[in-house]
């Protein structure tokens, strides 16, 4: 039904496409920068069907406890027992109405997503049950703020729902593995070579459903026993409240005592494809062949810079190869994260070796400490500044040749300093 038609008129249809397009605009805001990644991930952009709503999921939830708290009051004419539409029928016309809108705008939203996905080659293949989980995150935060909306009778509670259903972030941030199953975020975006778990999919849409039904199920019983006199017993209020409640519960019970595991390292995570470059060893997951170039390339200007053999280093991989083994590398092995964005992060964990950064700290001669920062800036850009501003790349690189385990292992004395 239209929301102009009938008893929708208190509020009129701004009320539903106001909040509309701006659960549009906030998620559209959240992937931009993603709609251009030139190597974009399914699992990935799957993910970002639930981890959107962090602002989509506050607005639709005040939204819908707005509604309520304006349609359902004892005085409305709906909320009296001659009324056909009391109950069950009400809350079914109002809740399709306020997800076809809000809801609606969440997958509108996400749309251009999952089509730059498909038209940029994504890796992999979409994950359509955890997009699923994702909507229907968004179902369950407008049933309960309808809910909340129609106990309460009051706009009061419509920045409490916002503020609560925002918190949830935090949950997730700070919760980990331990709500991710119950709450719509995860802590992180998972990566090439992990997803979400099969039971952890699973368990989310029935948790979901089952808020978004208890939710829909108690308002009924709200409303209908606000009409028939009903909850003029406690108890009665108490038992329908227990009832409607019973299955969420029992689900987040279950999910907090057994702590399912959020995602789990694919089999693809084993496959590689090398290539020695001056006696390094680059390796990337198989399906980030293309970006072989990309990889040796973030570590070719710091190498030539260094001019040296570095000392200790015979490896760098690809992140997502150690995945299995904890994240943990193997001696002499550098890692890298291959970003989708078609950045290659973990440079700088190879000046830091080249360097002896995390070997030195206060245990460094006198003066070392300044030598290595500014050599770290020349080997990151071939900015030569500081306590190599009076040398040329050819004097530092020799220079380097002359001490590079000393640097590496920081046992260089303060006789050893280029300005010594």
């Amino acid at each position: 039904m239209s929301p102009r038609g009938g008893w929708f008129r208190p509020l009129g249809p701004w009320f539903v496409v106001a909040p509309a397009v701006v659960i549009v605009l906030v998620v559209l805001a959240g992937t931009w920068e993603m709609l251009s990644w030139p190597y974009p991930v399914w699992v990935q952009a799957s993910a970002h069907w639930h981890q959107q709503f962090v602002f989509a999921g506050p607005v639709a939830g005040a939204v819908a406890a707005w509604w309520a708290a304006r349609l359902n009051r004892a005085d409305r004419v709906w909320s009296q027992s001659p009324s056909p539409r009391v109950g069950a029928v009400l809350v079914t016309r109002h809740l399709t109405v306020l997800t076809g809108w809000l809801v609606g705008a969440y997958v509108l939203g996400l749309l251009p997503l999952t089509v730059a996905t498909a038209l940029n080659g994504g890796i992999g293949v979409p994950r359509p049950w955890v997009m699923v989980s994702g909507v229907l995150a968004m179902v369950a935060a407008t049933a309960v703020g309808y809910l909340v909306g129609t106990l309460a009778g009051s706009l009061v509670v419509v920045p409490f729902v916002a503020v609560a259903l925002y918190v949830l972030d935090a949950f997730a941030a700070y919760g980990a593995d331990t709500v991710g199953a119950v709450v719509p975020q995860l802590y992180t975006d998972p990566v090439l070579g992990v997803s979400e778990s099969a039971g952890l999919v699973v368990f989310r849409i029935a948790w979901f459903s089952a808020v978004a039904a208890a939710s829909a199920a108690l308002a009924a019983r709200v409303l209908r026993g606000r009409a028939t006199g009903r909850y003029s017993s406690r108890p009665a209020a108490v038992r329908d409240g227990a009832v409607s409640a019973a299955a969420p519960v029992v689900l987040v019970v279950a999910a907090l005592m057994t702590t399912p595991d959020l995602f789990e390292i694919e089999a693809s995570a084993r496959d590689r494809t090398c290539r020695d470059v001056d006696g390094i060893e680059y390796c990337v997951h198989r399906d980030n062949a293309d970006r072989m170039d990309d990889l040796v390339g973030a570590f070719d200007g710091i190498l030539t810079r260094y001019g040296a053999e570095p000392p200790g280093i015979g490896a760098v991989w690809d992140r997502t190869l150690v995945l299995e083994r904890g994240g943990s590398r193997a001696d002499g092995m550098l890692t890298a994260r291959i970003v989708p964005d078609g950045s290659v992060d973990g440079a700088a964990s190879m000046v830091t070796e080249l360097v002896g950064v995390y070997e030195c700290d206060s245990a460094a001669a006198p003066g070392v400490l300044p030598v290595l920062s500014d050599l770290a800036d020349f080997l990151e850009d071939g900015t030569l500044g500081g306590t190599l501003s009076g040398m040329d790349p050819a004097e530092v690189r020799g220079w380097i040749g002359r001490h590079r385990h000393a640097l590496a292992e920081c046992t260089l004395g303060s006789g050893d300093l280029p300005a010594a």
